[in-house]
């Protein structure tokens, strides 16, 4: 079974991202849930030393590129070093 989803929609109006896997699977989540849990050396390295992770309040995905095992998406704050696989998209809780 594949792991990167067949359809993947940004809603930049909502801000909200939604995937759809072939199993039935969907997921759908906002960009400030995605942004406090990207999963960069840096932004894991705050969380496992418990360090809150700072971004503006109404933070949105400027930009999404394929990384062929997941996507790299980049935020309107700047932060662009978040490579999301699809097994970690697909396991996330929303």
């Amino acid at each position: 079974m594949p792991l990167e989803p067949s359809q993947l929609k940004v809603d930049i109006e909502q801000q909200r991202l939604f995937l759809f896997w072939e199993d039935g699977t969907a997921k759908d989540f906002s960009h400030a849930h995605l942004r406090a849990n990207c999963p960069c050396g840096f932004c894991r390295a705050k969380r496992l030393q418990q360090r809150e992770i700072e971004y503006p309040d109404r933070v949105a995905i400027s930009a999404i590129y394929s990384q062929g095992y997941g996507i790299q998406i980049c935020f309107d704050d700047g932060h662009d070093k978040g490579i999301f696989p699809w097994i970690f998209l697909k396991e996330l809780s929303s």
